[in-house]
């Protein structure tokens, strides 16, 4: 027995060395990444958008054929930008990865500003689609004087004051792009909540399907500017025009038969869930699940401080803001607006003085359906459209409308602006997938004070 012990013992460890010694063989020769099959971005679930431009001298320019290679997780792609100086990358999943471009390729007479480097790690969430990789080149001697003018890090590192004094720096320059394209995003949220906001009042209805309506505008964008190559503006209002008829199509056909059956309001809820994900898959069938880009200028159109905006959201801005202020208007002074206001504090009370309830709520539908479909389509050009881009921010619409008090069209602009601006500033120590965290526990702890809202009333009759 010993002697088997022994032989087993010996056979044991001849193997293991064997398989030692192929092992180390197969990784000395096995690259440690090899190179992967590029993935299509207009499938993939997540993505890097890699820019490069030149902003040596305005207006910026794109750099064509300039090599970028991805890797992480054993993950390798090298690509190319395109003619518009930009290339989107498919990923096989989240997680971090180094993006590095091949600055040898770039003209001569350019290069990065100090502060940037050819390499960088980008942090890709689930679900996140083109995460940016911005490039911006300058003149090879603009960027020798800030090499120059920046301090050493030796010298930063022996004084915790300068140390401080660049978080700082660091802090603002983060803070205030937040608070600008929160501000903005939040108008685009109100266009969308105020038709939300107004069904509730003068229905009751909390329609799930709302979110479609804004997908609807931002397709249809997509449809008759990137496809019909109209003018942009042109692509905006025809998107509003329809957004308009799609919601008076749906009153007709759908919630007024209902109505008139006198449905209950959790059966219309349900079908309103029904509608959406029948009409959200309809939409992934025509235009496909990948994400949809309108043509725009991405160069910067105003420039202060570390706040850039672009003209697609400088005229996002302005004609939410006109809008906003139209639809106040027409509240306050103007006959319908009276009316709407009438039947959404009490409908029963309405249709006794002697105005047509119905008439009111198709509209109602109109109106929302129009505001909707703007909503969409500047949402549009300010990050880019996909079958489902109004699911994603329905969460957000209604967090806004409760928040400022359901059935109020003011409610609904100034709850769009608090969780604009939250999801917006909480990204800036929040992973990206957590973004509404921040926005849902502001709601909760203003209910908590105020439970009919910012603007709503405490008791509502009817």
């Amino acid at each position: 027995m010993p002697t088997t012990r022994r032989r087993l013992v010996r056979a044991a460890t001849t193997i293991a060395a064997a398989v030692g010694v192929l092992l180390s063989v197969g990784l000395a020769v096995t690259p440690a990444v090899a190179a992967s099959t590029p993935i299509d971005p207009a499938t993939a679930k997540e993505s890097i958008l890699v820019i490069a431009r030149d902003n040596s001298t305005p207006p910026a320019k794109p750099l064509p054929g300039i090599p970028v290679q991805v890797t992480g997780d054993g993950f390798d792609v090298t690509l190319a930008t395109g003619d518009d100086g930009r290339v989107e990358v498919g990923l096989p999943g989240p997680g971090t990865f180094e993006v590095t471009l091949d600055v040898s390729k770039v003209p001569a007479g350019l290069a990065l500003p100090s502060a940037l480097k050819p390499s960088r790690s980008v942090e890709v969430d689930t679900g996140n689609k083109q995460v940016l990789a911005n490039y911006i080149f300058i003149s090879a001697t603009a960027a020798q004087t800030q090499q120059t003018a920046s301090p050493s890090p030796g010298a930063t590192a022996t004084h915790p004051k300068a140390s401080s004094s660049s978080a700082s720096v660091d802090f603002g320059r983060r803070i205030w792009p937040a608070l600008a394209t929160g501000l903005i995003f939040g108008l685009l949220l109100a266009l969308a909540s105020i038709g939300v906001s107004l069904i509730y009042g003068t229905t009751g209805l909390n329609n799930f399907a709302h979110g479609e309506l804004v997908t609807f505008g931002g397709l249809m964008a997509y449809t008759f500017t990137s496809l019909a190559h109209l003018p942009g503006w042109l692509g905006i209002i025809i998107a509003t025009v329809l957004g308009g008829a799609f919601g008076f199509a749906q009153d007709l056909g759908l919630w007024r038969p209902l109505r008139r059956k006198r449905v209950a309001l959790i059966p219309l809820m349900i079908v309103s869930i029904g509608l959406s994900l029948a009409v959200r898959y309809l939409y992934q069938i025509i235009f496909g699940p990948g994400t949809l880009l309108l043509p725009q200028d991405s160069s910067a159109a105003l420039t202060l401080g570390p706040v850039r905006l672009t003209s697609a959201n400088l005229a996002a801005a302005v004609i939410a803001i006109v809008v906003l202020v139209g639809v106040a208007w027409l509240l306050t002074n103007t006959r319908i607006g009276k009316a709407t206001r009438a039947v959404s504090d009490n409908r029963s009370l309405a249709a006794a003085s002697g105005i047509d309830v119905e008439s009111v709520i198709r509209i109602v539908w109109t109106a929302g359906g129009a505001l909707a479909g703007l909503a969409g389509a500047l949402l549009a050009y300010y990050q880019t459209v996909q079958w489902d881009s109004g699911a994603q921010i329905l969460l957000a619409i209604f967090a806004a409308v409760t928040l400022g008090g359901l059935g109020t069209a003011y409610g609904a602009l100034v709850g769009s602006l608090i969780i604009g601006l939250f999801i917006n500033v909480s990204a800036i120590w929040l992973p990206a997938n957590l973004k509404f965290v921040a926005a849902l526990i502001a709601m909760i702890v203003i209910l908590l004070v105020r439970p009919q809202g910012i603007l709503g009333k405490k008791d509502r009759i009817g």
